[in-house]
């Protein structure tokens, strides 16, 4: 018996273990798929949310004369210039001039103000419709603390290149819009000359 013969001889006596075992696979393969799916239902798309409001809400540009020079991106790369690297850039980075005011984009309360290294100083503002925003980069010097009630326009703080994980773009502000905790293009919501 040759090496073909012995192969095909193999396949045959087998046959039914092999397609049982396939069989098998596929199904735990797929019930662990439905598994995480169920317990997070952005699994395959952390941008599948449902981001429509009750009403119409259009956030103020919270950069005063801001041009957006990153642009918020889920699935493509965006290049970092200061980590050398190539990243999913969840956000909008915004410039202005180097001593801009940063407003609340919409009324809301501060849910926290913090300093970290890579993001810098850092204020959270949660707002009705399961939405928060977050002002990344600010100057340490912010004008709000946690607790604080916020209006649309309000100065809240001025840009700079606090966040070191970015500061290779200057002075702006790395904004984040977050709805139901999943972070959001923030261009579904800004108030920009291009809409």
């Amino acid at each position: 018996m040759n090496y073909k013969e012995g192969i095909k001889n193999f396949f045959i006596r087998f046959r039914r273990v092999i397609v049982a075992g396939s069989a098998c696979l596929l199904a735990v393969a797929i019930i662990g798929l439905v598994a995480a799916k169920s317990t997070n239902t952005n699994y395959l798309n952390q941008n599948t949310v449902n981001t429509s409001t009750s009403g119409n809400i259009n956030f103020l540009m919270p950069v005063e004369n801001g041009e957006i020079i990153k642009d918020f991106s889920a699935t493509s790369l965006k290049f970092n210039a200061t980590l050398k690297q190539w990243e999913a850039h969840k956000a909008v980075d915004i410039k202005g001039a180097d001593d801009a005011n940063v407003m609340a984009c919409y009324d809301g309360s501060v849910v926290s103000v913090k300093n970290s290294y890579l993001t810098g100083t850092v204020v959270t503002i949660k707002h009705n419709n399961s939405l928060q925003t977050v002002y990344a980069s600010l100057d340490e010097n912010v004008l709000v603390k946690e607790g604080d009630k916020v209006v649309k326009g309000q100065v809240i703080g001025k840009v700079s290149s606090s966040a070191k994980g970015e500061s290779a773009d200057g002075n702006h502000l790395h904004f984040e819009v977050l709805k139901d905790n999943v972070k959001v293009d923030p261009n579904l919501y800004l108030q920009t000359s291009e809409k």
